[in-house]
């Protein structure tokens, strides 16, 4: 896994396989289409709730007080950076993948994504690198997959009765 990227991935490979295998047979880049967009709708929760959580994730170090969200001066806002890197993608075999993508995010921050749900990362004061001026920071610890698991349930449901909906449309 690259740094700075978190993957989550809905899929259930031997269901998956075979569907796709049926999809090919019967010609069916239509059905797969179809299989893919409701997956991505199935997602799209997920997707909304983990930007959300990153632009309100509490973040503290030397000097704040308690994590309170309050304006940069120095760079682009952390949160809304965050946020803005989270992408949703669905896979060729019908799957969706939720991460962090670091292209969206500026040079030297790429692990940010991690290091926030990671809990923990230095970074040097401003202007005071070369000084030692080193600080530790903080974020709510785990705030990725802590978003994630509340969906899981339903996300699996839908996953599932999608797959009975086109397993059912090849059959009939």
């Amino acid at each position: 896994m690259a740094q700075g990227q978190r993957y989550f991935w809905i899929t259930n490979t031997q269901q998956l396989s075979a569907l796709q295998r049926r999809l090919h047979e019967a010609g069916g880049p239509q059905l797969r289409d179809n299989l893919n967009r409701r997956i991505r709708h199935a997602a799209e929760p997920i997707h909304r709730d983990l930007q959300q959580a990153a632009r309100n994730l509490r973040v503290w170090g030397p000097g704040s007080k308690g994590g309170r969200i309050r304006p940069k001066t120095d760079g682009p806002p952390l949160r809304a950076t965050i946020a803005g890197s989270i992408r949703l993608s669905v896979t060729s075999s019908g799957g969706a993948r939720l991460w962090s993508d670091p292209g969206r995010m500026p040079p030297g921050w790429r692990s940010m994504p991690k290091n926030t749900n990671d809990g923990k990362w230095r970074h040097p004061t401003f202007g005071n690198k070369h000084k030692g001026g080193w600080v530790n920071q903080f974020a709510t610890k785990d705030w990725w997959f802590k978003t994630i698991r509340p969906h899981m349930p339903r996300l699996r449901s839908e996953v599932e009765r999608i797959l009975k909906d086109v397993e059912r449309r090849l059959d009939g």
